[in-house]
């Protein structure tokens, strides 16, 4: 009878096997934490706190991939963000810009899979459409610039991808994008189209996105341009919307040093526009990699709406999966900036953030 038992359950596990190895069914993940001090963030005061997801939001994921022959192929993303200070789902910090709303638009950064949720068809030749909740190519093409990899409290979205001082454009959802093949000679370009649903009635174009990058990769230098457009308003008032435009680049100088520059213009309608200027390098030696930026930004309808950051970090990679950080960040917000605040209305007059970040992170 044990014997029999002992059968069974050996084949049940070759087939869930077989079944996995069929589909290419994978779980990764990133768990990081660290202690942060932050002066400033918060008008009752400074805080020493454990935050999960200071150098790369915690996450859990599961994607998978199957090949349907003549270089067609089916896949899908499963993604939550995770709270690993509290064991809750989510990936909002300090310095993160995350909100789930912004001017009532919905963002959907709350709920299961808010990470990333989506389906999709590949072609070795013709590229991939995918279709559900997604990062933006405005998201991805400042992931391929900034030095801090959009982490730490000086990530890139807290200035160039904000709007009011958030980060409401990281990903998209209800969105349908197609990206370039990665294997065809482009000559070093790539590219993606991505258009995220409004789902208003009466309208097609309210709370509608729109966005694309272009991409070029060739040596030591690497140049990202992405624009993105945003209908923020209700059924009737369209002139509520965020337009950007994005162009950044990346110069590796024989692998001794990496130079990073950027520039954006970015608008909401007649109330808002702003420019944001970047430049940074990162210079790794060994397992260490240290990596720093100043960061400006210039508001171009309000004097007392600038902003500039100074930022450096360091990492010392313990393994190939496995990293210790630390980074410090300042910021100089004017009478009406409120960059890193916790609240921003609680921004009252010219005011310093600051945040010192120590912590691991793991990939999996």
């Amino acid at each position: 009878m044990n014997k029999r038992i002992i059968g069974i359950s050996v084949a049940m596990l070759f087939a869930a096997n077989g079944a996995l190895a069929q589909s290419n069914v994978t779980v990764y993940g990133i768990l990081d934490a660290g202690i942060a001090y932050n002066q400033g963030t918060n008008i009752q005061g400074n805080t020493v706190s454990l935050e999960s997801g200071q150098q790369s939001y915690s996450r859990i994921g599961f994607k998978g991939k199957e090949d349907l022959g003549k270089g067609m192929s089916a896949l899908f993303v499963l993604e939550q963000g995770v709270q690993i200070n509290k064991g809750i789902s989510g990936y909002q910090t300090i310095g993160s810009g995350i909100a789930n709303t912004i001017d009532d638009f919905p963002l959907g950064n709350d709920g299961v899979f808010s990470s990333q949720a989506y389906v999709g068809l590949s072609s070795k030749d013709a590229g991939t459409v995918t279709a559900g909740r997604q990062f933006s190519p405005l998201y991805e093409s400042y992931l391929a610039i900034d030095p801090f990899m959009n982490g730490f409290a000086a990530n890139m979205n807290n200035f160039f991808g904000s709007a009011d001082g958030f980060s409401p454009f990281q990903r998209m959802s209800n969105a349908v994008i197609y990206k370039t093949p990665d294997n065809a000679n482009l000559y070093g370009f790539k590219g993606s189209l991505a258009y995220g649903f409004g789902e208003q009635a009466g309208s097609i174009s309210t709370s509608s996105q729109v966005g694309a990058s272009l991409g070029y990769a060739n040596g030591a230098l690497t140049v990202a341009y992405a624009y993105h457009h945003a209908n923020l308003g209700f059924v009737g008032s369209p002139e509520l919307s965020y337009n950007t435009h994005f162009i950044g680049a990346t110069y590796d100088i024989a692998g001794i040093a990496k130079l990073h520059g950027a520039f954006d213009q970015k608008k909401s309608g007649n109330i808002y526009k702003a420019q944001d200027y970047m430049i940074g390098v990162t210079v790794p030696f060994g397992a260490s990699s240290v990596f720093a930026d100043f960061t400006y930004s210039k508001d171009k309808l309000d004097a007392e709406s600038n902003a500039k950051q100074f930022a450096i970090g360091y990492t010392y990679n313990l393994s190939k999966r496995t990293n210790f950080y630390t980074a410090y960040t300042y910021v100089k917000n004017d009478q009406d900036s409120f960059i890193n605040f916790v609240d921003p209305s609680e921004q009252n007059g010219e005011s310093t953030v600051k945040s010192l970040q120590v912590g691991v992170r793991h990939m999996f």
